[in-house]
């Protein structure tokens, strides 16, 4: 991608014109980016690092522009707030292209790496090797894991003031690019933590935004991970219980539920010991797992029904000594972001926003992750700068701007109820639930022409939500069988 940096003083400049309009005062380039084929347009906007003081440390801030296709555009874009926290943006510019496909004729799609991801100052962490680390014993790799984090923030605090990459100041730097694109109101799309910062962006600048779409959304007053536990458990109920209910899946995989309760137990009692192959370089590797990989990894699949369709399968091969399908499928399921997650955002984010509310939140557990989540969050942000946080940040945002909520009903992070719990704060609010679809719902059956048809009208009346209802749950995942010579083909012998 192509960067093109504007000197300073004219990014300061965003004048108007007679009739009231804004005057880009930022100048997009051609550039490509991965996953389009077509040319798009891009630049940097330097913006202060602390907003507070002046003479200090300027930070990039990297904007991706996918141009309306029309040459007549409507003058209000979409801007797309990321996940994790850690994602960037831009690195979504294919699945915006296809999730805004029926939008992108008339309106432009604005990608922005938030500040500490992707190319905006991005707060890249290098945790050593997962597998080496899963070979030592666990309270070694606990001890390792410690001492990788303080390393990462004392590396990272020579580029970066830790305490200032926290969601509200980030919403400061995507208002700047906006002013200087020339947008005087934009629509906001949101997905899992981008929810929480599409919601902050409405609270401080509520005259800029037109609509709001918030997929899988997070409460501003939750506590991240309090409900995880609780939450992941509840997904893999659903799980289980749908292939108790399939025929096919019951039949093989009728000890679905013990299988797995007998191998948390066993590896509790005593992790295994055996060689895998690394699903990125298919190098073998001696690990030793114990119950917090195999939890950690069962709920990487839970975030797709996709994945958690192949769940039976992979865990009974688990309870017979063979890790390699479940950490196989694990690895699929996140290695694409694992190299662009942006870990030190994350901690500066949650550290600052979530972990420090832990001890006066009711912590909810479920089976098998017990305190995992909660464990891992608050030995990270041991020792990590901190920054201040908004009174009212964690306070429900009230508005009466058009607001379209989904949730999936399998999501093992973002459940349907925390959706509910926010439209209720909104005066012009509608909520679509899809049952059978996990962690992410704009892209699924009919919610594209719904996030169309709500995007074009500013309205939250007359949508078909019920065919949310509609889209299918994947089938649970049975290996071919070869049929022995003379079976007929309901399987008996002729």
């Amino acid at each position: 991608m192509t960067k093109v940096y504007i000197l300073p003083a004219l990014l300061l400049l965003t004048a108007c014109n007679p009739t009231g309009a804004l005057v880009p005062s930022l100048a997009l380039h051609e550039c490509r980016v991965t996953g389009v084929e077509s040319a798009v347009r891009c630049a940097t906007l330097q913006v202060p690092e602390d907003r507070s003081k002046s003479g200090g440390r300027q930070i990039p801030v990297n904007v991706v522009v996918l141009p309306a296709t029309a040459r007549n555009k409507h003058p209000d874009p979409i801007f797309l707030f990321a996940g994790g926290p850690s994602q960037a943006a831009t690195d979504f510019a294919r699945q915006a292209l296809g999730m805004f496909s029926g939008l992108r004729a008339k309106r432009d799609i604005v990608l922005v790496d938030q500040r500490g991801t992707g190319k905006s100052n991005g707060l890249f962490c290098n945790l050593g090797d997962m597998w080496e680390a899963a070979a030592k014993e666990v309270a070694v790799r606990e001890a390792q894991a410690r001492a990788d984090w303080r390393k990462c923030r004392d590396e990272l605090s020579a580029k970066a003031d830790l305490t200032l990459y926290t969601t509200t100041r980030a919403m400061a730097d995507i208002d700047a690019v906006r002013e200087a694109l020339g947008y005087a109101r934009i629509n906001l799309w949101g997905g899992s933590y981008g929810t929480r910062a599409a919601q902050e962006y409405l609270r401080r600048y509520p005259d800029k935004v037109r609509t709001v779409v918030l997929d899988g959304v997070v409460p501003p007053a939750l506590a991240l991970p309090a409900q995880f536990s609780r939450d992941a458990s509840a997904a893999l109920g659903k799980g289980i219980h749908a292939c108790e209910q399939d025929a096919a899946c019951a039949s093989h995989h009728g000890a679905f539920r013990a299988d797995l309760q007998a191998l948390m137990a066993e590896l509790k009692a005593r992790p295994a010991r055996v060689i895998l192959a690394d699903p990125a370089d298919g190098r073998s590797r001696k690990v030793i797992v114990d119950a917090n990989m195999v939890a950690g990894a069962v709920f990487t699949t839970l975030y797709a029904p996709e994945a958690l369709a192949l769940l039976p399968q992979v865990l009974q091969r688990a309870r017979q000594g063979d890790y390699a399908p479940l950490f196989t499928l694990s690895g699929m399921m996140s290695l694409e972001l694992d190299d662009k997650n942006a870990m030190g955002m994350r901690l500066s984010v949650m550290c600052a926003e979530d972990i420090p509310r832990l001890s006066d939140a009711t912590v909810l557990q479920g089976e098998p992750f017990g305190d995992l989540f909660v464990r891992e969050f608050t030995r990270s942000c041991e020792g990590w700068p901190r920054g201040q946080v908004p009174a009212d940040f964690h306070t429900p945002v009230q508005s009466a701007v058009p607001v379209l909520i989904l949730s999936g009903g399998l999501d093992p992070v973002t459940p349907p109820a925390l959706g509910e719990e926010v439209r209720k704060s909104f005066t012009n609010a509608v909520h679509g639930i899809a049952p059978q679809v996990g962690h992410g719902v704009s892209a699924k059956g009919c919610a594209p022409k719904l996030v169309k048809q709500f995007i074009d009208s500013a309205q939250v009346t007359g949508l078909d939500l019920k065919c949310l209802e509609r889209i299918p749950r994947p089938l649970f995942f049975e290996p071919m069988v070869p049929r022995t010579r003379g079976a007929s083909a309901a399987g008996g012998e002729r």
